[in-house]
């Protein structure tokens, strides 16, 4: 065996050392210590709504893009209850009104936050709030936003809302007709 081969294999034998030592926590390491962050998302599996929705409002007051990231690779890897349960809980923590508000009053720093937090509610597949707000508020603007932005998340309880929607005749006529192409869309 050359001396390059038994380096090779010295390097090779002292790697998986190393690797088995950290599996099985050698006492050499301290322990690691949940960030707030981390401690708070954790709340996000708690059985009480009241705790979910608290644990949202934190996180998304303490990084609200963190926050946001956490909550998108929930949605993206949660069953279809989680997403429902981490939408509900965004929806009833009042972040979604807030949104709304700060769209509303065209406050341009946070429309990007305001969005991205209106699409994981509809991507979590809770539209219920969003379609409240198209049938009440007097905003054409903010409808057609909310209409485009629910058709994007390609969540099947948009179909059947944008069809109530359509059906509805104290909307404007620009947004029944945006509702109604965006149905084909949506369903």
């Amino acid at each position: 065996m050359t001396d390059d081969e038994r380096w090779s294999r010295d390097i090779a034998t002292l790697r998986r050392a190393a690797e088995e030592l950290a599996r099985r926590g050698n006492g050499l390491q301290k322990p690691r210590v949940a960030s707030p962050f981390e401690q708070i998302a954790q709340s996000l599996d708690d059985v009480s709504p009241e705790v979910r929705q608290d644990a949202v409002r934190r996180l998304y007051e303490l990084d609200p893009d963190q926050a946001a990231t956490l909550v998108n690779d929930a949605l993206r890897d949660g069953s279809p209850e989680e997403r429902r349960r981490i939408g509900t809980a965004l929806a009833d923590s009042g972040l979604l009104y807030e949104a709304i508000q700060d769209l509303k009053a065209e406050n341009h720093e946070s429309c990007y936050g305001a969005f991205s937090l209106l699409f994981l509610v509809a991507k979590a597949g809770v539209v219920e709030p969003l379609i409240s707000v198209i049938e009440n508020n007097p905003s054409t603007d903010l409808s057609l936003a909310l209409i485009r932005l629910l058709a994007a998340s390609g969540e099947p309880e948009v179909g059947l809302a944008f069809r109530r929607l359509a059906a509805n005749n104290s909307l404007s006529p620009e947004v029944r007709r945006v509702v109604l192409e965006s149905t084909s869309s949506a369903a």
